[in-house]
């Protein structure tokens, strides 16, 4: 499988987003999340479809920082032992930066990213919303418009 994920890799079909973790060990051990760089190819419901159009667009975001900054921006994602995952994690020079979790129309924020927002208070907590009607700050999380947010993004 993994060979067959490389290949993939190699032809620009899929990328892996890998867990962040304090401890390099550790987050090696985890399993990373693939996702297509072609949406067309996600299988799945809607929110399946957003969480990969996300990923895309965050590592695109990543690539350029790390191309026209020289930032050392990485593209993550975070879960625990007991199954608490936010979806997405930028970091920089090994420390956090971004907590981001993708939702089609739940404003309340996710346990986990308060859970995370709590654990890491200068850590900017940002939930995605795909319909929403109102962006609000809530808790130390921004509950913001996925399109509106995105389309700020530099990349």
């Amino acid at each position: 499988m993994k060979r067959y994920l490389e290949i993939l890799q190699a032809l620009f079909i899929v990328f892996t987003v890998h867990p962040w973790h304090r401890n390099v060990g550790r987050a090696i051990l985890q399993t990373p999340k693939v996702y297509f760089f072609d949406t067309g190819l996600v299988r799945g419901d809607q929110g399946v479809r957003l969480e990969n159009a996300v990923a895309g667009m965050l590592l695109k975001q990543a690539h350029f920082l790390q191309d026209s900054a020289g930032r050392a921006v990485n593209l993550h994602y975070i879960r625990t032992k007991d199954g608490a995952e936010v979806d997405f994690a930028f970091s920089e020079s090994g420390d956090l930066k971004q907590l981001i979790e993708c939702k089609l129309g739940d404003n309340k924020p996710h346990r986990a990213l308060a859970r995370f927002a709590g654990q890491f208070p200068d850590v900017d907590a940002v939930q995605l919303v795909y319909n929403l009607r109102q962006e609000e700050f809530r808790n130390g999380i921004m509950i913001a418009d996925a399109a509106n947010w995105l389309a700020r993004l530099a990349a």
